[in-house]
């Protein structure tokens, strides 16, 4: 459903007419009624961000609710589709509260009233969304029974112990309510949404609950990192659920050995005990254990990749379908897939290696290190059905309008994003730790904010009739470089299928090359580092026209025209290139400029000018 966001009966509802000052407490009753939020410059001067937590929402889930597509906020705008519910005759705020799976408090604080307040008859009130799958009742539930022989994990807590449901549920709906409960709240472990789901899981569905957690949609977490990862949870209680899911493990696999569940316990407390993580828990090796006994009950594995040498701890990797990020025949490629990336011990990497080593190895970036809870998401690169190899992440965006660009293809890098091939390591780039809107740290990916701008210029150029050619690796150990991977791939020999079979059948007059980069130098935050680059000798075109299209569009981020001997730019000979460097995302006077998505756009939009003026002879 779209919601249009608009002013109230088609006027400001905060306007003074005939020089009376609106009745703000009518207003927001009034707007309380239909279900609307009207911004005002109190409380939501943080934005969008700020008003969905009020709400104990994420950014996105507030978004697809309300039908909102762009973060920022206008004074008096007006926000449909606000969940909102009202006190049935003779009842409370109390009663209205429970009902909603909210404390009083929580109520009152949520639609900005006072400890002492006296609702009106009928009156309604902002409350949480409902969970998804929630039992709709007008009735108070019951107390729930406590002989469920998990409760001990809850004894810290004050949270109710829910009964266990009649109704069998699957194991891929316990692990959606488990992932649920976890992006809905800080510290879920302990809470009753959490506490609801993870009562479910027992010895018989074990090992599937912790499959079917980790094949979630753009879930880059196991089970035992996920509840590990709720620091704002009590240590004790994430503790003693992770054991739990083990010892149901064990009793599933037929794996009771008191020897190798000591030492999975020896590991839990070892990295609770890391002062250092500040309740970051590194689970890799945990996560091995877990997987080397569900391994161990597998009745077939896939076989060896023929003459692609051994593979680095194959065995603990479980052979399921794992889902590239960015496109590419995903269905052939399993955890088991042997990738051309080595690990430390010299053995080829497997795909599931490959995905747990770069989540792991970015939390373990200084960047993160002052952030609750990271939500980190590491493409998985294509696998090439010709060379029977995982490569680069490539990915064909097909037009969506028509114009000047009809028939071109547009092939564009965001800088780093890829995986190193000498230790299996993911190349982010810089990773800084800033305060976001609401005073938290959160971690700045240079690949993230470079990938952020390319989208923007993508849809620009695909509006106008283009075809555009997603493409990134690492620049590191082993790159793209090393591999001579753009050289192959603008002569239809690398990439995914789509990918391969455009770069043959398009002319290379009708291309374009643009890899961009966002800075990140830390030691001279000063310098706003804006640069187009080009080969000296072989094509300034491209530069010369973003230069001209930026002074005149974006002149505060106009990047200077420099030369370089850079591997992109050389690879590309015969098809326009440039290299441009948007900005220092640790200079101060720049950042909000550089993440802002409406600043994002505009720029973007001044290059996808420039790329149309160089293309169109």
């Amino acid at each position: 459903m779209n919601f249009e966001i608009k002013e109230l009966n088609g006027a400001n509802p905060l306007e003074k007419r005939d020089n009376e000052v609106p009745d703000m407490e009518k207003i927001k009753k009034d707007a309380r009624a239909r279900g609307e939020y009207i911004v005002t410059v109190s409380g939501d001067e943080k934005g969008l961000t700020a008003i969905a937590r009020k709400f104990n929402m994420s950014l996105t889930d507030f978004k697809n609710m309300t039908g909102l597509t762009k973060d920022t906020l206008d004074k008096n705008q007006v926000i449909k589709n606000i969940p909102h519910a009202q006190i049935p005759d003779g009842k409370g705020l109390k009663y209205l509260a429970e009902q909603n799976g909210m404390k009083e408090e929580e109520l009152l604080a949520l639609n900005g009233l006072p400890k002492n307040y006296k609702p009106s008859k009928g009156e309604h009130f902002y409350v949480y969304p409902k969970k998804q799958g929630a039992e709709k009742t007008s009735k108070p539930q019951p107390k729930p029974r406590k002989q469920n022989s998990l409760a001990k994990l809850y004894e810290t807590s004050s949270v109710d112990k829910p009964v266990v449901p009649k109704k069998e549920v699957t194991p891929k709906e316990i692990a959606e309510q488990i992932k649920e409960a976890v992006c809905n709240n800080t510290g879920a472990v302990g809470k009753e949404d959490f506490a609801k789901a993870f009562l479910k899981i027992n010895e018989k569905n074990a090992k599937e609950v912790i499959k079917e957690y980790e094949a979630l949609p753009k879930n880059d977490e196991t089970l035992i990192n996920a509840i590990c990862s709720e620091v704002r949870s009590n240590a004790q209680l994430r503790k003693d659920a992770v054991m739990t899911v083990y010892d149901y493990l064990a009793k599933h696999t037929k794996n009771i050995n008191p020897q190798k569940r000591q030492e999975f316990k020896a590991e839990l407390e070892k990295e609770f005990d890391k002062p250092w993580y500040k309740g970051m828990v590194d689970t890799e090796n945990m996560d091995n254990m877990i997987e080397e006994m569900m391994s161990a009950d597998e009745k077939t594995t896939e076989p060896p990749a023929k003459n692609s040498g051994k593979s680095s701890n194959s065995s603990s990797i479980p052979n399921e379908t794992v889902k590239s990020t960015n496109g590419g025949n995903s269905k052939d490629i399993t955890s088991n897939t042997l990738t051309t990336i080595k690990g430390s011990d010299g053995n080829y990497a497997t795909a599931g290696q490959l995905k747990k080593w770069a989540i792991n190895s970015a939390k373990k970036d200084k960047g993160f290190s002052k952030v609750d809870n990271p939500y980190i998401v590491r493409p998985l690169p294509n696998y090439n059905t010709e060379t029977k190899k995982i490569e680069a992440v490539t990915e064909l965006q097909k037009p969506t309008g028509k114009g000047n660009l009809n028939n071109k293809v547009v092939i564009l890098n965001s800088g780093h994003g890829g995986y190193q091939q000498s230790n299996g390591s993911f190349d982010p780039g810089t990773v800084l730790s800033v305060k976001n809107a609401e005073g938290k740290e959160m971690p700045i990916e240079e690949w993230r904010v470079a990938q952020s701008f390319v989208d923007k210029l993508s849809d620009e150029l695909r509006s106008r009739g283009a075809t555009v050619v997603f493409v990134s690796g690492a620049v590191r150990n082993g790159g793209m470089a090393k591999q001579h991977y753009l050289e192959n791939m603008l002569a239809g020999k690398k990439g995914a299928d789509d990918v391969r079979k455009v770069m043959k059948d398009s002319n290379k007059g009708d291309m374009l090359f643009l890899s961009v980069h966002v800075e990140s130098v830390k030691e001279n935050p000063k310098d706003k580092k804006c640069t187009v680059r080009y080969t000296k000798g072989v094509d300034k075109k491209l530069s010369d026209n973003i230069n001209k299209h930026l002074k005149k569009g974006f002149p505060q981020l106009t990047p200077k025209v420099e030369h370089d001997e850079l591997y992109v730019n050389n690879a590309t000979k015969g098809v326009s290139s440039s290299l441009l460097e948007i900005g220092n995302i640790a200079n101060e006077d720049i950042t909000n400029s550089l993440l802002s998505t409406y600043d994002q756009k505009k720029y973007m939009k001044c290059v996808a000018d420039a790329i149309e003026e160089t293309l169109i002879k």
